[in-house]
């Protein structure tokens, strides 16, 4: 899978579970600090991850330098497709 697919489908994902009126979601918006309500978020995002690419995830994957934005989520799961 390409990583501009990867990246359309994350976006879509993102925008359709955690809507965000008040910002504009693009591939370098902070994840953490600008769009996601809780916690809970990341969690349905790991979830999403592991079940629509079919990845492992391990809690050192889950940290704010593989969920500061989109960009650095397409990296994540291309680097666990190679795998």
């Amino acid at each position: 899978m390409q990583r501009e697919a990867i990246t359309a489908e994350l976006k879509s994902f993102l925008e359709r579970e955690f809507p965000n009126q008040a910002v504009e979601l693009g591939e370098s918006t902070n994840l953490l600090e600008e769009w996601f309500v809780d916690s809970l978020g990341v969690v349905e995002t790991v979830l999403f991850l592991e079940q629509h690419f079919g990845i492992g995830l391990s809690r050192a994957d889950v940290n704010g330098t593989n969920f500061k934005d989109i960009e650095s989520l397409s990296r994540l799961v291309c680097e666990r497709l190679k795998t």
